[in-house]
């Protein structure tokens, strides 16, 4: 599917603003309902209060002076830093897709619902997204969180490019891939867009392109016939030797067949030795044994 910029997540037409701004008793209440470094998201209060923000964002184009895009970049640094100091700021993210799932369920969750599940605006659960930030550093991750109460978010193809318009909750620590903690700078989303479709080889994972495999498959299957084509060559010929011992025997027929010319007897009939060279040296051996 080719999209150079494909909106990704629409909501609600008010405000006109794409990112409406917190109220103070918003700011007051996720100030008050949010800690840092810890595993605690759902229960917090800080966390419905920029779901609801996000829920009232306009679907938008990234363009214009209400656009989306005219959030500043985080200051990745200063968020980890000082949390308290960036929490509900507006923030445009980008990176790579590095996936995505919904949020909770019992696979990466104790539950398999929000503590507030419910409401219209994010339903029973979010959908998680997990951005890769700097392309070579794979620990510049970032995870972002939407409302998707009906699931409707188009998944991406890991390693495409997106851009997110995005609110700083807080720093969530959770067990990474190799089960260690790790602390993640989260987001809650509000408008989201693919702006470059993933590639072969693609940042976020590093991973061989598809077409470079398939080459490599043919040329060791190829090297592997060609290999068993010679084996098999040189075991039926016996290898330089089996040449060695045809040359003995037709010598030694040419032999007999001048002793016949003369008269003299023969006492070996070699023409009733195994056509296999082995084989008839094995008979022939066996012949003189018996005579001597």
């Amino acid at each position: 599917m080719r999209m150079g910029s494909l909106l990704l997540l629409f909501v609600l037409v008010f405000p006109a603003l794409a990112a409406p701004e917190l109220s103070e008793s918003d700011r007051q209440r996720l100030a008050d309902g949010t800690t840092d470094g810890d595993d605690v998201l759902d229960q917090q209060d800080g966390f419905y209060v920029l779901l609801r923000n996000a829920a009232t964002w306009r679907g938008d184009d990234f363009s214009g002076d209400a656009g989306a895009a005219v959030a500043p970049p985080p200051d990745y640094g200063f968020l980890k830093d000082k949390p308290g100091k960036a929490r509900g700021n507006a923030y445009l993210i980008e990176g790579w897709f590095a996936g995505g799932d919904r949020w909770p369920t019992l696979e990466n969750h104790s539950n398999e619902k929000l503590l507030r599940a419910g409401d219209p605006a994010w339903g029973d659960q979010v959908t998680r997204w997990t951005i890769v930030t700097d392309k070579d550093n794979p620990d510049a991750t970032v995870i972002v969180l939407f409302n998707d109460p009906n699931a409707k978010m188009i998944a991406l193809e890991r390693g495409s490019k997106v851009r997110i318009a995005a609110r700083f909750l807080k720093l969530w620590t959770i067990p990474s891939a190799n089960g260690k903690p790790y602390t993640y700078p989260v987001f809650i989303g509000g408008a989201a867009e693919q702006t470059e479709e993933a590639v072969a080889s693609n940042p976020a994972d590093g991973s061989t392109s598809f077409l470079t495999k398939i080459i490599l498959a043919i040329v060791v299957v190829a090297g592997f016939f060609f290999f068993m084509r010679i084996l098999m060559r040189k075991v039926s010929t016996g290898g330089g030797g089996g040449t060695m011992l045809r040359d003995r025997l037709e010598d030694m027929r040419r032999e007999r067949e001048a002793q016949a010319q003369r008269g003299e007897d023969e006492d070996e009939d070699i023409d009733d030795l195994p056509e296999d060279p082995v084989a008839a040296l094995d008979v022939l051996s066996k012949k003189h044994e018996t005579t001597d």
